[in-house]
């Protein structure tokens, strides 16, 4: 391991685990002995073979054990990505720590279309991992949601009887939006149709949403979010450091009407909701930052006077109480969008909150281990690391089911997301709305170059994604399938 040129750190993760903890010192010594009087080392096939077998169990590696709870590593930072095995849908949680601090969590997206119940069961055992206090919840600090299809969200009711959920993260979609996917959805039922009149509303009532905090996106602003600020953190430092995490942003309280809305209809709770600042983001002591981009480029390309000739149909269905009645006010709301916007649902499906995730400094050091995880189980197998991440390039970047089709959104997004960075540095990559050919073009992939490029899909059922032409794009920039029976877990240590 020495000769192949991998740190001391790396290597210690390999050789230490719990109640048997090997002395990095050892590997120093090593590297300056003269090692004529000791066996040969391996060869690099014999080196290969041992890393290729190298199987770590849960929660997490003997690399995290020690860097987290041993203190081994003082003013080391850890974070985590899964994406779990959910099939034609997206569940992705990640996990921030340092020291002796509470970690920082959160998920984005929670939904599958051909395997649903895997969706709890990978919440149940991620529940179960984080090791909460007999009694109480597991916190999780966000969940991002990038749209409401149910393929994305269907396990969010689940999600929030097993979690303390401090803050839920939406795209605002004015009403013609929400009825979009209304009047889209098969077999329509009541409480998906509640959640779309009011997504502040549905949640506040659901078991474990009342304390949540719920913020809104709204459409991005022409201009980038600011620069953010490199300063050096405030406080003590090193296995000492015991304060909690602060996320810091900057929101607005809802207006009283808001613009699309039905009065006294739709809409009733959104005052007791937050709207996210313009061109604020989500920052953790200034050392790491989420960055939430909603794409505002549908709801431009709605015709003048569409939402007003809607809002009949929509009421309607609201007001349809046998479920013949709401069949036939549901058939008659699509074919109004269809005859308006064409019959096909990738104008629908295009409407995403992308969110960037990654630090703020470029950390002066990093080690990173990748792997696979089996569904309902969180163990995960190690992998030789072909992502070549870097202190510089480990940031990951979510589209959910947007779209970077056009040279216009092409262009508002690389304008959004270039500046200072963050576009460069994005290189954990979910590919946009699982790999399906509608939504990406040959120019995005060697706009956004991952280093990973993650596609959440189940290629033999359903739309059968991802298509053959967007893998081909992406080939060069390693393709990652998640699938219903495999996911993918990356482990990162770094320093400022």
């Amino acid at each position: 391991m020495i000769d192949a040129g991998l740190a001391d750190q790396k290597i210690h993760a390999f050789f230490s685990q719990p109640g048997r903890d090997f002395n990095h010192n050892k590997i120093s010594a090593l590297r300056s002995a003269n090692r004529s009087s000791l066996p040969p080392p391996a060869t690099r096939a014999e080196l290969q073979a041992f890393l290729d077998d190298w199987v770590v169990y849960p929660p997490h590696s003997y690399f995290w054990y020690y860097c987290s709870d041993q203190g081994s590593f003082g003013d080391a930072w850890l974070v985590e990505y899964r994406f779990h095995p959910v099939g034609q849908g997206m569940l992705h949680s990640g996990e921030l720590r340092q020291g002796r601090r509470q970690p920082f969590t959160w998920i984005y997206d929670c939904g599958s279309i051909t395997a649903a119940a895997q969706v709890e069961s990978e919440l149940d055992a991620l529940c179960a991992v984080r090791n909460a206090a007999p009694g109480s919840k597991p916190s999780l600090d966000f969940v991002a949601l990038s749209h409401f299809d149910s393929d994305h969200i269907s396990g969010l009711v689940h999600l929030l009887g097993l979690f303390e959920v401090k803050m839920i993260l939406l795209p605002f979609l004015q009403l013609w939006q929400r009825f979009w996917i209304a009047a889209s959805t098969d077999d329509l039922d009541e409480n998906f149709l509640r959640f779309l009149v009011d997504p502040a509303n549905y949640l506040r009532g659901v078991d474990g949403g009342g304390e949540a905090r719920i913020v809104f996106v709204p459409p991005s602003a022409d201009e980038p979010p600011p620069a953010p600020d490199a300063s050096p953190p405030e406080g003590p430092r090193g296995e000492f450091d015991d304060r909690p995490m602060k996320l810091r942003l900057e929101t607005e309280r809802v207006p009283d009407v808001v613009g699309g809305e039905i009065p006294g209809v739709t809409g009733q709770r959104l005052s007791e909701a937050e709207f996210l600042k313009v061109g604020s983001v989500l920052d953790i002591d200034g050392l790491w930052e989420f960055v939430p981009y909603n794409d505002a480029h549908q709801a431009k390309r709605c015709p003048t006077g569409f939402p007003a000739t809607v809002e009949p149909l929509i009421k309607t269905l609201l007001d349809a109480n046998h479920p013949t009645d709401r069949k036939k006010a549901q058939d008659a709301l699509k074919a109004h969008y269809d005859t308006t916007f064409g019959s096909s649902a990738y104008r629908r499906n295009i409407i995403s909150l992308f969110l960037y995730g990654g630090p703020v400094p470029a950390p002066a050091e990093a080690y990173f281990e990748t792997g696979e995880t089996q569904l309902g189980n969180m163990v995960w197998q190690h992998k030789p690391d072909r992502s070549r991440l870097s202190a510089t390039h480990f940031s990951m970047l979510f589209t959910g089911d947007g779209s970077l089709n056009s040279g216009a959104r092409r262009t508002e997004f690389e304008k959004f997301f270039t500046p200072y960075g963050r576009l460069d540095k994005a290189s954990v990559f979910q590919v946009m709305h699982h790999g399906a050919s509608g939504n990406s073009s040959p120019e995005v992939a060697a706009l956004v170059a991952p280093r990973a490029s993650i596609f959440c899909s189940d290629p033999s059922k359903g739309q059968k994604h991802p298509d053959a032409d967007v893998l081909r794009q992406f080939w060069p920039y390693n393709c990652i399938q998640v699938d219903d029976a495999v996911g993918w877990l990356m482990l990162g240590v770094f320093v400022f």
